[in-house]
């Protein structure tokens, strides 16, 4: 594997980013908190160096990618508000009209960084879990059948490829 710059434009967006995100959950503007926000965005840059940056995994982070990201994320925002509704209508139903399982469904992404993520944004969603990705297919588990339908062929799926797309 190629070596990166450590100084390449790459890390430095990553950096501005981590620390800007660092800033905004901790509310307040202070020497302290860009000094603690430097040196764990640093600590995730290089530890995460051979995933953020190699061109098997990373790629190129165009505007295109954060625009596609950042659909994505709006997109998963909506989906857990859906899901928390659908999740409190079975929760308070005198019923309780749960009907759980497990699925397997196909890994489409082809990075690792994506099929990690696609997993996680399963997770979040409240009523889903992904328990293992095992060869090529996640293992999920869902409090109902309806919800099981909902991951065959998703938006956020659909949003997950597309930050593959972008890439020559």
């Amino acid at each position: 594997m190629k070596k990166s710059n450590i100084l390449g434009k790459g890390y430095i967006l990553m950096f501005a980013l981590l620390l800007l995100f660092w800033v905004i959950i901790d509310a307040r503007l202070s020497v302290e908190t860009v000094l603690v926000g430097s040196v764990a965005s640093l600590a995730i840059l290089y530890l995460n160096r051979d995933l953020l940056f190699s061109k098997e995994e990373g790629g190129p982070l165009t505007g295109r990618f954060f625009l596609n990201f950042f659909s994505l994320i709006g997109t998963l925002v909506v989906e857990i508000i859906k899901s928390n509704i659908q999740v409190a209508k079975i929760v308070l139903s005198p019923k309780m009209p749960i009907d759980p399982g497990f699925i397997k469904i196909p890994v489409k992404p082809k990075k690792n960084v994506n099929k990690v993520l696609y997993g996680n944004v399963i997770t979040l969603t409240p009523g889903t879990l992904t328990v293992d990705i095992i060869g090529d297919q996640y293992i999920i588990h869902a409090l109902t059948k309806d919800t099981i339908k909902d991951l065959e062929d998703s938006v956020l799926e659909e949003k997950i490829l597309r930050l593959e797309v972008d890439e020559k």
